[in-house]
């Protein structure tokens, strides 16, 4: 749609500029309308991308949102982690001083039983064989047995202290697996989170440079429009002078600026015989022209003339013209002359004729409202060159 736009633009531009140089209505009614069109097609369009646009800043706004909550997640859980590494520090240092502890009093216990050995004062032998009585012989074991078990029952003691630590040492472990893995998820989180962000706002930028090309060019259709409008209005005061001074003329067409032939029989070379002018008119039927590039002369079924000498370029049916003859006049550069609405056509396409030449017979085919010759000088470059008034051009033969 963009392309067809710059195009059209392009092409009314071109028209406007040919206008210029060969001093010819190059834009019509109509195409204003289409640029109007166009204008309010681009409108709409430009329209649609403000609406899609502000639909991508929503969900931007709501994709940062997300963004924020989810690091500030990461941010509580990498908290907790290093929580969580202290107190597995401080575990593994208390399992450790448990352990110290344990192998310090496992020693000690040793130690002792050895000592108390080698002195002879712990053997249940010796404690039998130097009681001075059967009582104190059992106080002596008693008190053997009660040092005994209170070693062993700190060794249980520090064993059972060391085992809860590392119970809890492995529950904090775990824990900090649990968090690991829901960090590892919200950083996943973050970076789709954050190429939706960077999608999101790579297409609202390309979204506001398309607005904005799409509003340039709204401003360049308004300008062509205004420049159009000037230029059939300036059309339309020129044919409504001319027209005027037309309105007392009896006699043969002005041929003080032509020199092209009168395409009819010489009776019918009088304004009178013009139906329709060269430039604006109102739409004498559905289909016709509001820009008439050419004359109408009013006659019904008279012989045609080659109007310069040249070579037939067209000869045939054309949709609106009926049968329509065209001849480029090669020794005049590029003028060609048109006929249309004809009841008959006596030369073919590549033929060459001469000034005066019949041609064909005027009648009432293609869009018409009576039988009438349409009548057309064009010149600039090509058989769809520039039409421009033949009252410039022609001349009595």
């Amino acid at each position: 749609m963009k392309n067809k736009i710059i195009l059209s633009l392009g092409i009314i531009i071109l028209l406007l500029s040919t206008y210029l140089v060969n001093s010819c209505l190059a834009i019509t009614q109509s195409d204003i309308d289409s640029l109007r069109q166009q204008q309010e097609q681009a409108q709409r369009e430009k329209e649609e991308i403000a609406q899609q646009k502000e639909t991508e800043k929503n969900e931007l706004e709501s994709i940062n949102e997300q963004l924020n909550k989810v690091n500030n997640e990461i941010m509580e859980l990498e908290g907790k982690i290093a929580s969580l590494n202290i107190s597995i520090s401080e575990k593994e240092t208390q399992i450790e001083e448990k352990e110290k502890e344990l192998q310090e009093k496992q020693e000690l216990l040793k130690t002792r039983l050895v000592a108390m050995y080698k002195n002879g004062n712990l053997s249940y032998l010796d404690v039998l064989l130097g009681s001075s009585n059967y009582m104190d012989m059992l106080a002596s074991i008693d008190a053997l047995e009660r040092i005994a078990d209170a070693d062993n029952k700190l060794i249980v003691k520090i064993k059972e202290e060391k085992a809860e630590l590392e119970q809890i040492k492995k529950q904090l472990e775990d824990e900090k697996i649990e968090v690991d893995a829901a960090k590892a998820q919200k950083k996943a989180k973050n970076v789709e989170l954050t190429t939706l962000q960077e999608q999101k706002e790579s297409k609202i930028a390309s979204l506001t440079e398309e607005e904005k090309q799409k509003e340039k060019k709204i401003s360049e259709f308004q300008a062509a429009i205004r420049q159009g409008e000037a230029e059939i209005q300036a059309e339309i005061e020129r044919n409504r002078n001319k027209n005027n001074g037309h309105s007392n003329v009896t006699g043969s067409i002005d041929n003080s600026q032509g020199s092209l032939g009168w395409p009819l029989p010489k009776q019918y070379a009088r304004y009178s015989y013009i139906t329709s002018y060269f430039g604006p008119r109102k739409q004498p039927t559905a289909g016709a022209s509001t820009n008439h590039g050419a004359i109408d002369i009013g006659v019904s079924y008279q012989p045609l003339y080659a109007a310069e000498s040249g070579l037939v370029v067209t000869a045939g049916v054309v949709s609106g013209y009926g049968n329509f003859i065209m001849i480029w006049h090669n020794q005049r550069g590029q003028l060609y002359t048109a006929y249309g609405h004809l009841s008959q056509i006596l030369v073919s396409a590549g033929q060459t004729v001469n000034r005066g030449q019949q041609i064909g017979v005027t009648g009432n085919t293609g869009i018409t409202t009576g039988p009438h010759l349409h009548f057309e000088v064009r010149v600039g470059g090509s058989s769809s060159g520039c039409r421009t008034d033949p009252l410039n051009y022609v001349v009595i033969s």
